[in-house]
Formats: structure tokens, sequence, C-alpha cells
């Protein structure tokens, strides 16, 4: 079996047949053979043969081929190898009928029989298994060949590249086969056929309506789902473009609308290669669909596709269920809507007055057809007669049975099916009349039947077990298999022996098992009825046995051996379900007392800690999400039902503790969510000691963690809402913000746009213009940016930083309205002229061309008024409709494709209690609605309105603002105040969700794409907020966009949060003393503290009287002495001692030695230094310095280098307390403290290396770039941006940056040269060389500790470490520990520092983190 790859079975009797015993009947007077009775049905021999079988073949493809014609026996019609014993039952197993008697099942007309062509692809399918990657067979060539296949498989690989890449955008879990095969499994063959002859499905097929909806509907029962997969497999063999979906009642992961669009975007992406290339495209960007809002799905995927498929006919899509779906009417509204992909539907579902409404307003935009399932008596006939053929009896007896069977079915396939199940277990003429004269008609008094049946013949265990088994099946978020179940019952049935055996002779009537041996409900009216009308022993009450469902779970969850298996090597199969379906249980639960016990079991112990370990594992935190919630909804209900209970027997404690959980969960998930997926164990070994102090999570596994953190005002107690504080530089200020694909970007006035990656919120690229830059925009493929200069107008390839394309501008009118057309291929700019002007961006010689005259005619002004030059303009999302706002005229919206006025907005308030309609009032700001057709606006006022330009409507808001904006998919509003106090609102409704407040004014906002995260400009800062109500709205949207929740609760969200931001004087300054336990630190308001490494402050140094910021701290190497600077040249030097203030706290009193205020003479101030005896400091700027005694308080020497551009940093010697050293990019002098005279230079010899790469994905003009390099000998414009001594005293650090001038590139670098390089004697000298490997991991160096441990900060923003000497690469980088993303931007980073011990510095907002770890533990 080694050498088998694949097998392929036709016609194979894998369970045996009936029919071997008939032909053991005739032989049995002459010769009768044992190896007739070992083919019977379900003999022992077979089923010793299956059961080894399976174990041989686990790797091993299988594909087994059935008849699906009867074949013809002397007189007789009977099917040979019956369709359940063709299929073996492998879980890897592929089934597929043939249209062949036996007979002719293996015997081919010629290559285009259909049923040829069936089983060459399945042989084709095989291939990539058979033949490896990398072998080489010889015959290959000619199966290929003779299989029409490709002997280049590198197409087949890139296909199947761009497929996976596809289905991470679309977030499949699951192809869409297997529900296919459950219900194809199902039917009878040569059933439903009856609908290809049907008048109104034949007309409905032959329309040439593109668009045309086929709506079949059915009563329960009917054989409808069985009926969609017979079309679906109808339309395949057919070769038509066929898409399906299976809406499943018993899959609750399998109901959301948002499920089915992403799903049929897959299965068209796997067959259509253009719409495949647009689906990546997008993946490229750094979208993600999984929590896309249900109507931007439908546009995003259908609607504004940015290329034309080639489709000469339209797709098909045949939706079962529609009625289960947790959005139908939604969904209707929506394939209701024109699209870019012509698709035409079948829609399958029971009748309801509900679904009749909605494909009535269907109808006004899509022709819809309606038909009736029910059609289908010929079928039952022949289900009836092939099931009675086996039936013990004559054949008069048989007729009349199957007669009265047919009689009664009522198209009913699921009652004819229940009923010949029980009439084949009659033993006797009298049994079987019986069951006919007492079985009932309709399925719900069939159930009964079945339950008092099972109540009669079963065993009080089996009773027990059984409704325990239809519990699972009915209560359970998902169908769970075999192995899942047996486990989730173990612990009151353990070790059933075989439970496929046990469903099939307890529940058979109920439960089926399907061909991924998932256990499911025989079909939605069982559960309709055990949980709705049955009354007996099997009813299930759905909260009760959802409350037994979640202490299951949690006993799996709290299993200590789940601590001990950490690495999910091998987990019992119940935890994955357990994991992610306890917060559905929960919220559906009946409230039992010891649910809250078990629930605070699971939350006080570090089982959650491995349950987050585990959902991290599997890309599942949104699970966190759902968690608090759901707690969220307890903890309500709980406290209702306590309010009739006495304050002392309420479970105040417990809920509280709940309360902080329900925070915590959504906040790990937004602060840490990417640690998590990266790192799954940092939730036990990181997270907790960073989360606030007064957080759950750190009180109780805080202390756990080897991982010490201090903060120096222990602000860090309650979370807040900001997930990043990102500085521009004090330079510039920012302008506009948008969201583009994987990245946000943010206009300055520094004649730029930055990008910053918005998963990691580090700061990507720079793209800068040359001119100052009016707007920008985003290309719709999330691809390009378009900046709009004074003179010109440039595009960018987002994913390099390239400039694509210059092009004059058309005027010298201001750009306010910039856009790209819809599918990318044109400019668009409005302007301050009143001038609207396009461009095709693929022939751009052909000029700027203006749109129609009539455009912004001043013959179209209102009388009175004068369309002068506008102050706001905005496209309309479909870019058919331009909105105008002038200053001396009311606010307009004009037609683009035939440039003419739509509408003039008038504006409508109340005055003294009568209302006034006024014609017009100013309008500052307009923006579209992206999808109700609104203009949003902002009158001079400030007052916010909404007007809709079609019918005329408007309406003031009631609110005031300075900013506003909407979210994508415009659920969201958001408005900021003149004051800085932002608020968010759900659109639809104006309910406001959240509200934050912050002092200082906003210049702009957006959300992001996903609508979790909120960004704002201020001044030079971009802030990033993820408030939890974001967060929990997303996840409650993408359940499902009718708001109805999994267990059947209503879910609203109704509270408002609200946050305040703390005004904090961000740490401008700090700088550790030798002795390595305390630091300084200066803030931007003026003070200068002392902090213990432990948090608390020891003293306060100095506090500006004029407020300047801090810009420089330096102590004396023997820590008793501290000099700083402010910003404005005041230079203050204070000798510090150290008291004890209390039995386990220090403080500090300091004495002022020496100060001066440094005129401008020297150039701007960058440094301070103290010398080796503290008795002397030099004070420098870039190219020139000076020493000045501490005891006399005068200048003692002055430096100044000749180049006035050159940059030097300045560092005590490492060989002589006597001397300094002057460090430039390229060289480095040596001179004395007295008199700053120069006595030895050293030049660096630079190793040479080439330029960089034309094709590198470094971007061109990059201020900053994010990775350092080695440094090459091509340094022309070469400058020095740091230098230190390391912590071992054994080397200096340099970093500089250089530019190339014939690449307009700029790259830092890094060189270490040791201390003995200086010692006057070797010059040139040459730096240390650095591993490779870690250039492309280094985001920041920190140092050397001793045992030459390089440490820095990676991109990921880890804490690493690596010996320089180490030729182990990437392998030898060690990580200790990461920063969490809202403790980093451009000025945290640069103050970051690493003492002597390994304990790493981090300046945070207006606090400093002391955080120790094993950094320190030497090699």
């Amino acid at each position: 079996m080694s050498l088998v790859t694949a097998i392929i079975f036709l016609g194979t009797p894998h369970h045996g047949s009936n029919l071997a015993k008939i032909l053991n009947s005739l032989l049995a007077v002459s010769n009768p053979k044992q190896y007739l009775s070992d083919l019977a049905q379900a003999s022992p021999m077979i089923e010793d043969i299956n059961e080894q079988f399976r174990h041989f073949v686990t790797e091993v493809k299988i594909a087994s081929f059935y008849e699906s014609r009867y074949t013809t026996v002397g007189l007789k019609k009977m099917m040979i190898v019956e369709k359940q014993s063709a299929i073996l039952g492998c879980s890897s197993e592929i089934a597929q009928p043939l249209d062949a008697d036996h007979h002719q099942l293996c015997k081919f007309g010629d290559k285009n029989d259909s049923n040829y062509n069936m089983v060459k692809k399945t042989l084709a399918s095989f291939l990539p298994s058979i033949i490896g990657p990398g072998e080489v067979l010889v015959n290959f060539t000619v199966v290929a060949a003779y299989l029409n296949l490709s002997q280049d498989s590198s197409t087949a690989d890139m296909k199947a590249d761009s497929l996976e890449k596809i289905s991470i955008l679309l977030a499949i879990q699951e192809a869409p086969e297997a529900d296919l095969n459950f219900y194809s499994d199902r039917r009878m063959p040569e059933t439903c056929s009856w609908i290809l002859s049907d008048p109104t499905f034949i007309s409905w097929k032959d329309s040439t309506v593109v668009g045309h909806t086929l709506w079949i509907n059915g009563t329960a029962g009917s054989g409808k789902s069985i009926l969609a997969s017979f079309l679906v497999q109808h339309f395949q063999t057919e070769g038509i473009n066929c898409m399906y979906y299976f809406f499943r009642s018993g899959d609750k992961t399998q109901l959301s609308a948002s499920t089915f669009l992403r799903s049929i975007a897959f299965q068209i992406a796997q067959k259509d290669s253009k719409y495949r290339a647009f689906l990546e495209e997008l993946g490229d960007t750094g979208a993600r669909f999984e929590k896309t809002e249900l109507k931007l799905l439908w546009q995003k995927l259908f609607v504004t596709l940015s290329t034309k498929l080639n489709l000469l006919n339209p797709i098909y899509i045949i939706v079962d269920g529609l009625d289960e779906s947790d959005a139908p009417q939604t969904l209707l509204t929506l394939l209701s809507q024109p699209t870019d992909i012509p698709l035409n539907f079948v829609i399958v579902s029971r009748s309801s007055s509900a679904l009749s409404s909605g494909f009535d307003k269907v109808s006004n935009s899509r022709l819809v057809t309606r038909m009736s399932s029910e059609s289908n008596e010929d079928d039952i006939s022949d289900f009836v007669e092939r099931e009675l053929q086996m039936m013990h009896g004559n054949e008069t007896l048989r007729r009349d049975v199957t007669g009265e069977v047919i009689k009664r079915a009522s198209g009913n396939f699921l009652w004819v099916h229940l009923v010949t199940q029980e009439i084949l277990d009659c033993h006797t003429q009298g049994e079987i009349e019986q069951v006919l004269e007492t079985i009932p008609s309709g399925m719900q008094p069939l159930y009964e039947r079945i339950e008092d049946g099972m109540a009669k013949n079963l065993r009080p265990v089996d009773q027990k077990l059984a409704r325990t088994l239809l519990s699972w099946a009915v209560c359970a978020q998902r169908p769970l298999s075999l192995e899942e179940l047996a486990e989730a019952i173990e612990p009151a049935f353990p070790h059933i022996i075989d439970l496929r055996h046990t469903i099939g002779y307890i529940c058979s009537s109920l439960l089926v098992v399907d061909r991924k041996s998932r256990v499911l409900l025989i079909h939605k009216t069982a559960r309709e009825y055990l949980t709705k009308v049955s009354t007996g022993p099997l009813a299930i009450v759905p909260a009760t046995s959802h409350n037994e469902l979640f202490l299951r779970c949690m006993s799996s969850l709290c299993d200590p051996r789940l601590l001990s298996q950490r690495r999910y090597s091998s987990i019992p199969s119940l935890v994955t379900y357990a994991a992610r379906s306890w917060p559905f249980h929960l919220q559906a639960h009946a409230g039992d007392p010891e649910t809250l016990t078990s629930l605070m079991t699971f939350l006080q112990n570090p089982s959650i800690l491995a349950w987050i370990q585990l959902l991290s594992t599997q890309d599942q935190l949104h699970i966190l999400v759902q968690s608090s919630r759901s707690l969220s909804v307890f903890v309500e209900r709980r406290r209702s039902l306590d309010a009739f209970l006495a304050p002392n027997l309420r479970p105040l404690q417990a809920l509280e503790a709940i309360d902080l959980w329900i925070i915590d969960l959504v906040k790990i998930v937004g602060k840490f969510g990417r640690n998590l997926l990266d790192t799954p164990n940092s939730i036990f070994k990181f997270i907790p000691p960073f989360c606030p102090t007064g957080s759950v999570i750190h009180r109780q596994f805080g202390r756990r963690s080897t991982l010490l953190v201090s903060l120096s005002r222990n602000s860090n107690t309650t979370w807040d809402d900001s997930l990043a504080k990102l500085f521009i530089g004090a330079a510039s200020q920012t302008l506009r913000i948008m969201c583009i694909g994987r990245y946000f970007a943010i206009l300055t006035t520094s004649d730029s746009v930055i990008l910053w990656n918005s998963a990691t919120c580090q700061r990507s690229s720079e793209i800068i213009h040359g001119e100052h830059v009016i707007t920008m925009c985003a290309s719709n493929s999330g691809k390009l940016i378009a900046t709009y200069g004074f003179r010109t107008t440039k595009i960018w390839d987002v994913s390099n930083g390239r400039e694509t394309l210059s092009i004059p501008n058309p005027s010298q009118g201001k750009a306010l309205g910039l856009r790209f057309s819809k599918n990318d291929a044109e400019i668009w700019v409005g302007s301050d002229d009143r001038k609207f002007w396009r461009i095709p961006l693929s022939n751009t010689d052909v000029g700027w061309q203006e749109f129609g005259p009539n455009l912004f005619s001043t013959e179209a002004a209102l009388a009175g008024t004068k369309l002068n030059s506008p102050c706001s303009i905005a496209f309309s999302p479909d870019g058919t409709q331009i909105a105008v706002a002038f200053r001396g005229a009311p606010l307009t919206v004009w037609s683009v494709n035939q440039p003419e006025l739509l509408a003039r907005c008038r504006r409508e308030w109340k005055e003294g209690g009568k209302a006034n309609a006024r014609p017009w009032t100013h309008t500052n700001t307009v923006l579209w609605h992206p999808q109700s057709g609104e203009v949003l606006g902002i009158y001079q006022d400030s007052a916010v309105f909404k007007w809709h330009p079609l019918d005329r409507t408007s309406q003031d808001l009631g609110i005031h603002a300075s900013v506003i904006n909407c979210s994508p998919d415009g659920d969201l509003f958001a408005a900021s105040d003149m004051h800085g106090t932002i608020k968010i609102w759900k659109y639809y409704d104006f309910a406001l969700i959240y509200q934050l407040r912050c002092e200082y004014p906003v210049t702009d906002l957006t959300f992001s794409q996903d609508n979790r995260r909120l960004y704002d400009l201020r001044g030079s800062f971009c802030n990033v907020w993820e408030p939890n109500s974001l967060i929990r709205l997303s996840e409650l949207e993408s359940a499902g966009s009718e708001n109805r929740s999994e267990s059947g609760l209503t879910v609203v969200l109704t509270n408002m949060s609200e946050a305040e931001v703390e005004t904090v004087e961000p740490i401008s300054a700090v700088s550790v003393s030798p002795k390595g336990d305390i630091y300084c630190i200066g803030n931007t308001e003026g003070s200068v503290l002392v902090v213990h490494h432990e948090g608390y402050e020891m003293g306060e140094l100095w506090s500006s009287p004029s407020f300047l910021p801090i810009e420089n701290i330096v102590w004396g190497a023997d820590g008793k002495r501290v000099a700083f600077r402010d910003l404005g040249g005041n230079v203050i030097v204070q000798d510090v001692e150290f008291v004890n203030r209390s039995p386990n706290r220090i403080g500090v009193s300091s004495r002022t030695v020496f100060k001066a205020t440094v005129k401008d003479e020297i150039g701007s101030m960058n440094q301070l230094l103290l010398s080796p005896q503290s008795d002397m400091i030099l004070i420098a700027s870039p190219n020139s310095a000076q020493v000045w005694s501490l005891y006399s308080g005068s200048c003692t020497a002055r430096w100044r280098y000749e180049d006035n551009n050159a940059v030097f940093k300045w560092l005590n010697h490492p060989l002589s307390s006597d001397h300094l050293l002057a460090i430039g990019a390229t060289k480095a002098f040596s001179v004395g403290w007295l008199d700053l005279a120069q006595r030895d230079s050293y030049v660096f010899r630079i190793p040479k290396s080439h330029e960089p790469s034309k094709s590198s994905n470094t971007l061109d003009r990059i201020r900053k770039p994010p990775l350092p390099r080695s440094m090459s000998s091509d340094n022309t414009d070469a400058e020095i941006g740091h230098a230190a001594t390391t912590q071992d005293g054994l080397h200096v650090m340099i970093e500089t940056s250089k530019f190339f001038q014939d690449h307009n590139k700029s790259e830092r670098q890094l060189m270490f040269f040791c201390k003995a390089d200086f010692d006057g004697t070797s010059t040139p000298i040459s730096p240390r060389p650095i591993p490779t490997a870690l250039f492309d991991q280094l985001q920041l160096p920190l140092g050397i500790l001793s045992g030459e441990k390089f440490v820095f900060l990676n991109n990921d923003n880890w804490l690493c470490s690596c010996r320089l000497d180490s030729e182990e690469g990437v392998a030898g980088i060690k990580r200790h520990f990461f920063l969490p993303r809202d403790w980093l931007n451009g000025e945290c980073l640069e103050l970051c520092q690493v003492t002597a011990n390994g304990a790493l510095v981090v300046p945070k907002g207006g606090d400093v983190a002391w955080i120790k770890s094993d950094l320190g533990v030497k090699w």
C-alpha cells in the first residue's frame, strides 16, 4: 500500500448487496457458495474488510462512482449495487454518480462521453498528489497528454497560490461541496428531473433577461434542498457557470449572509481568471472581508469592480434555505441591485408572507418568476417503490402498501422516508397493516408517534442517551463530528463502543450521520417539533439544554490537562468546539445557579489564558469579543433576576469580576491582537504585566510573569481607548488622513504624504511631492495615491512609493475635490475657479479636458445669489453627481454625465415657535454618504445637516461640529467640535454610541475600513482610537446585519460609552544614571524629575519658570551630578544627594552648581556632555562646540568645523579621560577637554557595496527609513545621527544616514568600532562586521551588553539580542519581549535606552516604563 497513491472504484459493493442472498438461495439446492454469503449486505466479513481497509488508506485518495440507472435482469429492473454500498465512507472520499447501469458503468462510448469526462477529471485532480513537487515520472507526459493536461504545472500552481490568497481575503473556512454532497447523497437516482420539463422552469432558463430570478418555494419536507442539489449538478453537467450555497439551520455558522456572499465570490474566482485577479489585487492591498458590513461587502465584491469580466452568459447562483439566513430581507434588497457581473438567481426556500413581500420589492427592479417545488408526485412514487422493493410479503401486499403511502404523502418526502422506514422494520403483514392504520398524516403527528415509540421501546438509559444526543444536535452552534460528540457525552455515557451504530439504533428516525461523520438532525422540522411542540421524554427546552452544553464546555476548557498541553499538538476534539462556542451557549442559557460557579472557576484560573492562547493559534480572536458580549448579556440578566434578593444574597463580587473581564477581553484583542497571532503563548508571559494595574488580567496573572514593568507616574491603572499616538515631526502639521488598503495616509504641511501600516501603526514610507500639496485621494483599487500640488498632480504606487505619473495642473485654481473615476482610468478635479476637469491616465498627452460648459454655469444661480468661488466640493460615491458649496450661493448638486443642475439645498429651521423656510444658508463643508445618496454638511454656524438631493428632504441633526465623516459602509457617523470632543453615532437611527473628550482641536478624522478604529489628526500628532463600543458593534454587525443573535435573542447596542483623555505633558528627555537603578526625565512643560526604577518619583530637580521643554539630560560618570538644558538655551548643572525618606523609599535633594544661557553664536544646541570628572561641560551644536568650567562658570574653549554643513556627535574618549571624540559620518577627531584642540584623526574604512537596486522595495525618497543598512563607501552625502559608547564600555556605536544623489534615495547605516580602534595608532579604522541577517529585522539598535550581546528593537517591536560574532544568522536572534504598539511613536523610539544590567527604559506619553526581563542574564 505504500506505493498506492489513489484508487478509483466503479460500482464496487463496499458494504455488500442484498442480491447476494437471492443468488445464494437459488444455488442452495445444488451448490451454495460461502463467498456469496460473505457478500451479503452488512455481513461480518464485509464490515471487517472495510474496517481494516480504512486504516491502510488514510493517506490515499479515494473516488467511488456508483450507478444511477436500473439494470435489466430478466423481466425486472433493479439496482445491482446500491449507492449506500458503493460509497466506502472514508472522510476524504469523492463520491459521484455516473449516468449508467451496472453493465455500462465502465464502458465509455467515446471521449465526449460525460461519464468518461467525469472519471478523467477525477483522475486529473489526483495527479498533483501522485507527482509531488520536484518528482519526475517518465510516463507523466503520456498521462498528462491523455488527460489533455498542460505539461507545465506552473499555471496550476499560480492558480492555487492565488486562490489561497483569496481564501484569506474572504475568510473561507469550508468549501460548499460538503453541503452539496450531503443532499445529493440523499437524492434517489432519476428523481427531481421533473423540473427540467416544467414550463415555468424552461421559460426562466431560456430567458435572455440578465438578472432574471427564479423563486422556488414549498412546504417543509417537500425536498427543496435535494431539488436545489439536483439543479446544481444539472447545471454543472451542462457546463453552465453555476455557484451555490445552502443555508443550513443545523449549522449556525452557515446562516450568515456575509458567509454566503464570500462563498459565492470565491466560487466565481475559482472559475473566472479575471475575477480571480481582481480579488487577488484586493487581497494584496491588505483588505479582509470577514467582518465587512453586508451592504459594503456586496458593493466591493459584485458592484464596483475595477475590471470587466468577459462573460458571454450569466452566472447562475442557486441559493437554498434563504428563509434560514440571518438577513433574508437585506439579501433580497441587495440581490435586486444592478451588478457588474451578470447574475441569475435561483432562490429555494419555504414560502412566507415576509419573503413574498420581499420578492414583490425585488420585482420592481428585477424580473422574478415564482414556482412551487411540490410538483413531485412522480418522484415520490419512484421513491416509495424503490424503498419498498425489498419489503417482505407478496407482490399484492407491496402494491397495496405502496399505493397507500403515495396516496397520503401530500408531496412530503420526509414523511414518506420515515413511514417507509417504519414499514420495513415490520415482520408480519399484521404489523404492516397496523402501521398503515395508525400512522398519522403530517409531520407533527408523525414525530409524536416516533417519540412515543422510542419511549416505549428504549430502556431508560437509552432514552436518556437519546435525549442527550438530541440536545447536542438541536442546540450545538454547529454540527459535531462523531468524535466530538463522543467526548461531549463521555462524562455521562463513557466508553461507547461505536457511536455511529448507537445513533442508528436509538435515534435513526431523528438523526443522521453525513459523509464527513457529522451528526445532524434529519430535518429542520425535527428541531421545531422537539423545541416547540413536544411535551414527551425527548422534549428539548433550549435554555436548559444550552445551560447543560455550556457547563460541558466549561469542564472541557478547565481540564488541567489543557494547561499541560499548551503547544496544542494534540488536544481533545471537543476543546476546539468548546473554545469557540461557550459564549453562544452562555448567552442562551436559562440562568442556572451552577452556571455562575462554573464561569467563575474558568475566569479565575489560568484556564482562561489557555483558552485565549488556543484561539490565537486558530486565528479566532474575534471569539473574545463575542465572549465579552455574551458575558455582558449574562450579567445584565443575572442582575435583573437578583433584584428581588436581599443585597447580602447577591453575588456582587463575582459579577463585578465578570464586568472587568467584559472590558479586558475586548481590550486584549485591540491592544495585543497582532502579538497574540504572532506569539500565542505571550498571553502567559508578556501581556498581563503590560495591562493596566487595575485590569483583572493584571491582578490575577501579572505577578506570575517573569517580566517586571514599572511606570514613573503609575498612571497605567485603567484601560484607555488609544491604540497609538503617532508623531509626525515638530516641523510639520497634519492636514488630512485617509485609509487605503493596508495603510493609512497622512497629508502634512511638509509637502509630503506619510504612509503608516494599519496593522502595526508603524511608519512605512514617505511620499514627497516636491511642492505644497493641497489635497490627495486614493484609487478605488487601493493601489494608487494621487497628490495635487500647486503646479503638478502626481500619481504614486502605494506598494513601493514610486512616482508613476506627473501631470501639470489644468489651471491656477485650488483643487477642492479630487478623485479617481470608477475604473481608475481617469483623474477628476474640481477647483475653486468653478472648473471641473478630467484626464485619462493612459494617455495624458491629450491633456486635461473640461466637463460640459453647463457645469457650474452662472445662469443656474438662484435669484439674488452669485455662483462665486466654491469653498467645498465632493463627488458622489458612484461618480455620477457632484456637490458644490459656494460662498455666495446655496449648496447645489450637479449631474456629471449630462452636466446640469439637479437640486439646491434649502434649510429648514424653527424660530419663535413657527416653522420658517429660508432660501439658503452658506455651507462650509460637504461630503456624500457612502450608501444612502444623502449629502452631509456643516453650515456656516457649525450646525450639521443631511440632505437628499433627489427627494429634496433636509434635516438639521441638532449637533455642531468643525469636522465630520462617515464610516466606509455608512453605518457610523463621527463629528468633532471646535474643542476637540469627538462623538460617534449610528447613522440610520442617530443613536450616540461613543464620546471622547480631548482638549486639542481636530484637523481631520476618518474610520478604518473595518469600522473598528477612528483616526484623528491634532497638530503634529495622529491618534489611533479603538473603543470597545466600535469593536463590539463590528462583531455584532458581522454576525448578522438584521441584528438577530444565534440564539434567537435580539442584541441591541444601546449604551453610550464615554472616554476622556488626560492631558499629560509628554516626556522629552531621558537619561539613566550610571548606577543603573534610577533615571532622570524631562518633559515638554520644563520639569526635570528623578525617578526610581520601581516607578516612584524621588524628587523634582527643576521646573522651568518659562515652561520651556527640556531637550537634553546627561549624568556625570559618578552619578552625583546632572546636567540638562531647555529649549531657550538655558543650561543647568546640579549636584544630587540621595536620602532615605522612608524605610522603603529613597528621596533626592539637589543644589545648582552651574547655570548659563548659551547664546545662538554656536548655532542650534543639540548635545550636552559632562567630563569624566564632572568638572567641565561640553555644549555642542551640529558643527561647533564650547567647553565651560563648572567651577568658574565661564567658557574655556571653543571649536568649529570648517564645513558648515557637517554634523558631529560628541563622546568622552573611551581610552583617555582628558579627551573627547567628535564623530562625523565618515571620520572622527580626538580633541582635548581643556582646549578642544585636535589631537588625532580617524577615517572610517567603509567596505564597498553596490548602489541600491532600482528594483528595491525601499522607497525612492524616505526622510527616515525604517531599516538600517551596512555602510558603503559611495557615501557622498552622509550625516551622523547617533553616537554612543555601548553599555559594555568596549565599543562605540554610530548611526548615520546617507543620501544617494543618483537614486534620490536615503538610507540609515549602523557601525560598531572597538574602543581600541581609537588609540591614535591605527587610521583609517574599520567597523566590526555585523551579521547580515540582522538588517531585515533591525528597527532600532540599543547597544551592546557584556558578552558581546547586541541588543535591538526589531520591526515588530520585539526587544531582541544576538551575539555580534554569531554565525547562526536569524536562528541566533533571541526575542525577549515585545512592546505594546500604543507605547511607541517616533519620539519614544528615539528616547529608548537599555541599561548595563539589561533593563529597557521606554517613554510612554507622560510616563517612563522600566522593564526588567531575562535580557540581563548572561549567555
